[in-house]
């Protein structure tokens, strides 16, 4: 507990008195507890988007070349009648939300919470970029549907990432109430 913790518990300090839900102290514990999301968002995301960038601004897709392994690989198990469901247009969707998740994600901790919006809208900007980017690439396909996909990826890595902040959060308010009371 740190001088300025136990001066807003004991109602006193360096200015008089004050209570002990001041302000200060309020955005110093939320700022805390926010810290080390923020520093594996910023870790994450120096690591994810150089990834990103190759797997989706390469000249020549990726994800051609190794298509022949993935099929060989459906149709074996489709041959044991298992993910019957999953075929490749399918897998690329899923792919293509399935990359957008801990981008977003990742962004909103970087940000924080109470900006998700943001980390929404740049992420949907970020996937109209690429596309953009993409149209006019040889070899690479621009798609709408690549946008959708991306963009519920987007979403989905925001829901969880203000979920997780507010997990991290009521588990600092619960372990900072047992230890001043």
């Amino acid at each position: 507990m740190t001088a300025l913790d136990r001066a807003a518990h004991q109602g006193t300090g360096p200015v008089g008195t004050w209570p002990a839900t001041a302000p200060v102290v309020v955005l110093h514990r939320a700022s805390r507890s926010a810290a080390p999301l923020r520093a594996l968002g910023v870790i994450g995301l120096l690591l994810a988007l150089p990834v990103v960038a190759l797997l989706t601004l390469w000249p020549s897709h990726l994800l051609l070349r190794v298509k022949p392994r993935v099929l060989s690989g459906l149709e074996w198990l489709h041959a044991r009648e298992m993910f019957e469901w999953l075929y490749w247009t399918r897998l690329e969707v899923l792919a293509n939300v399935a990359m957008f998740v801990p981008l977003a994600l990742l962004l909103a901790f970087v940000l924080g919470a109470r900006r998700w919006w943001v980390a929404l809208g740049l992420s949907v900007a970020a996937t109209v970029g690429i596309e953009l980017t993409q149209h006019f690439m040889p070899g690479r396909v621009a798609s709408v549907q690549d946008i959708v996909a991306n963009s519920l990826g987007a979403v989905i890595g925001v829901v969880l990432a203000v979920s997780i902040e507010g997990v991290v959060r009521a588990a600092r308010r619960r372990s900072h109430r047992t230890l001043v009371h």
